[in-house]
């Protein structure tokens, strides 16, 4: 088994704890669109492209980039009610010690990723976003992208994510996967990979590998 080279890890739910602005944002877009779409419905999608998100809620596609715009502009109001999950500035510091590579593989989309690393302070090697491919998780191209922006063969990568968009994108990928059980969404049974309480049993997994 060959050694691992580079983390992928998935934003929202990973490395952040985003979701208390996404409700917000989301409460906020639908009073001003009129939409009837609650957030439960919307949080069932989380993990996949916005607009892909729209797509499955069955909202009209003229009014995609208006809602997208609104949706923006209200998270970016509430950044700061966004925090870091526990021990992820140890384990980005512990993966660069060793010189692992480190990638963001996120559904969000790259302006407001970008504000977010900037603004937490997060040291990586790559960020891929929407924009960058033509298909979105849980289509394993992120993965192939990334791990070729990082000059690392799929074998050597692990991706680290909380969504079932997240996992079927790994096996897809034949990648390496753990599934951060504190993230947002519960599974009862990991039909691929392994799973993880804390970000810091990435470093045991890495080690013994």
């Amino acid at each position: 088994m060959k050694r691992i080279k580079g983390v992928l890890f998935d934003f929202d739910g990973v490395l952040i704890d985003s979701l208390p602005v996404m409700k917000q944002a989301w409460e906020s877009t639908i009073k001003t669109h009129s939409l009837k779409k609650e957030f439960n419905e919307f949080s069932k999608f989380i993990g996949i492209p916005f607009y892909s998100i729209l797509e499955n809620l069955d909202i009209d596609r003229n009014k995609h980039n208006l809602i997208k715009d609104s949706y923006s502009k209200e998270a970016r109001k509430n950044i700061n009610l966004i925090t870091l999950n526990p021990y992820v500035k140890y384990i980005l510091n512990w993966l660069n010690c060793n010189n692992i590579k480190v990638a963001i593989v996120t559904s969000k989309d790259i302006d407001r990723t970008q504000e977010l690393i900037e603004f937490l302070n997060l040291k990586i090697d790559l960020l891929v976003t929407p924009e960058l491919t033509s298909k979105g998780k849980p289509d394993p191209e992120p993965l192939y992208y990334a791990t070729k922006n990082l000059s690392i063969e799929m074998q050597e990568a692990l991706f680290i994510g909380d969504m079932l968009s997240d996992m079927k994108a790994a096996y897809r990928a034949n990648c390496k996967y753990l599934h951060y059980l504190c993230g947002y969404q519960k599974v009862d049974f990991i039909p691929y990979g392994g799973n993880i309480n804390s970000l810091l049993e990435i470093k045991e997994y890495v080690s013994l590998l």
